[in-house]
């Protein structure tokens, strides 16, 4: 209800007079957001509004029974505890998660003539700092007392367990995070725990899709929990894998012979992926695509181990790493080779991409390096030299940027007939947008080595075909893989823009 004045509405089965309120209140001084009725107090409900405030009602009572000064701006949602009756929980624009406890004597406004009308109560006994971004939406679990999740701009729904109290930053009281379960696209504008499970919760989001997980198994990585909910109860393959600030774990299981360039496998890596500025989330750098897991699964693929062993280690670039796994992998599992992983100069997005380099311990073989397309290269390439192979993943859909991209592309790959560009791109990029990215780069001076159509969990491969049919959910299971390199006459002629 988006509305100041607040509504409870009736129906009179004997005078039909179904649009007929039984009482009506008007004491928000802005908008109405939420109403929730309790469920053991059944004469009381909450109602929340932009203006910051929660207030307690009774159908019987010409004015509200209680307010809450609960956060400084608009309250989302505000919910009473299925297990508590004196317990409300509340999410907010501030990015926190609040429980009040309505016994607490400290919530009793003191002085003469005063109430919780005129001086509202605002003191919670729980303060979470659930996001750095809005939270849009919470539920209490159903079985598990004081569990509560939480959803919201960041795109993850977040599992906390307020029974484990600690003390965070600024003397805020918080509860830790029990569980973060990502794989939306967009913002999660709804969660709710099931009435008949402890462990299922459902959600939807902006991103025009409702998901159903399971927090059965503390042990496994919230992501592949939410991944294989996704693809066992819908049939659909995620397109993302991970979303700002989750931490994603992955292991490569190549196989390395004694004589190989690469190390034993497998090989863990641990990133947190990245947030971005504000002016910059159109870059989508906040998330692991499955096409980069893909590539990164599919190390052995690009034939590194199939250069020139020289005193010179093998010279490697990742454009759009956003969290670096491809280029972090690499720089892990192969021994003779220099990694330079970069992205968009944002100082979010730079920061921890840093940040992943030097936890996974390849600082000494991995650079990270700010840049974006079609800007001056000289601060990519040292010494002049190229990169003997240039790797990105799902870089290909938005083609206002093709150009800029190739022009990086022709700056960065060592004119050498054994230089090549490995390009991973969803289908879900389209098969026409993937198209024109060809023509264009064939037309820049390089040849198309190869272009296949892999199955994203599965052995079929394709040759690639613009004129390919499928629906949405077919094309997420599909990438494309596509190999560059220059043509002849670009080695002969010198660079040429």
């Amino acid at each position: 209800m988006c509305a100041r004045d607040l509504l409870l509405a009736g129906v009179s089965l004997t005078k039909n007079r179904q649009d007929h309120p039984i009482r009506a209140w008007q004491e928000h001084t802005r908008e109405v957001f939420s109403v929730d009725w309790s469920n053991i107090k059944k004469e009381t409900f909450a109602s929340s509004s932009w203006d910051g405030t929660v207030k307690l009602w009774t159908p019987d009572r010409p004015r509200s029974v209680t307010t809450l000064q609960a956060h400084h701006s608009c309250v989302y949602q505000a919910i009473f505890s299925p297990h508590q009756p004196d317990l409300l929980a509340t999410c907010s624009t501030d990015g926190t998660v609040k429980i009040f406890d309505l016994r607490t004597p400290a919530y009793v406004p003191s002085g003469p003539n005063s109430n919780t009308f005129t001086n509202p109560m605002s003191a919670a006994v729980v303060s979470i700092p659930a996001s750095g971004n809005e939270v849009l939406t919470l539920d209490w679990n159903k079985y598990r007392p004081l569990v509560l999740a939480s959803g919201g701009v960041d795109k993850a729904v977040k599992i906390w367990d307020c029974r484990m109290i600690k003390l965070g930053e600024l003397n805020q009281v918080g509860a830790p995070c029990e569980t973060i379960l990502s794989g939306h696209e967009y913002a999660v504008r709804k969660v709710q725990w099931s009435p008949h499970r402890a462990e299922v919760i459902c959600s939807s989001s902006y991103d025009m899709t409702c998901r159903v997980m399971e927090d059965e198994r503390a042990e496994l990585d919230p992501t592949d929990i939410f991944s294989s909910c996704l693809e066992t109860l819908f049939d659909y393959q995620p397109i993302t894998i991970a979303s700002a600030g989750v931490f994603y774990a992955h292991e490569y299981q190549g196989q390395a012979s004694e004589n190989s360039c690469a190390t034993p496998t497998p090989q863990k890596v641990i990133l947190r992926t990245p947030d971005t500025l504000a002016a910059n989330w159109s870059l989508h750098a906040s998330d692991i695509w499955a096409s980069s897991r893909y590539l990164a699964d599919h190390l052995d693929q690009l034939r590194l181990c199939d250069f020139e062993p020289t005193k010179e280690p093998i010279r490697i670039l990742e454009l759009g790493a956003a969290a670096g796994l491809p280029g972090i992998l690499i720089a892990k599992t192969y021994r003779n080779v220099s990694v330079v992983v970069s992205d968009y100069p944002d100082e979010l997005l730079i920061k921890t991409l840093v940040e992943n380099v030097t936890n996974n311990g390849v600082s000494g073989r991995c650079e990270v390096i700010p840049y974006a397309w079609g800007s001056d290269p000289s601060l990519l390439l040292r010494n002049g030299l190229g990169f003997d192979v240039v790797v990105a993943a799902d870089t290909l859909w938005n083609p206002s940027l093709h150009d800029h991209l190739i022009t990086s592309l022709r700056f960065a790959l060592r004119r050498s007939s054994s230089a090549r560009i490995v390009l991973v791109a969803g289908l879900h990029t389209g098969r026409y947008t993937i198209q024109s990215f060809i023509h264009a780069v064939q037309e820049a001076g390089f040849d198309v080595e190869s272009a296949v159509e892999k199955e994203v969990k599965g052995p079929q491969e394709r040759r690639w075909n613009v004129a390919g049919d499928e629906d949405e959910k077919e094309r997420r299971r599909w990438v494309v893989w596509i190999v560059l390199k220059w043509r002849i006459s670009q080695l002969e002629g010198g660079y040429k823009l």
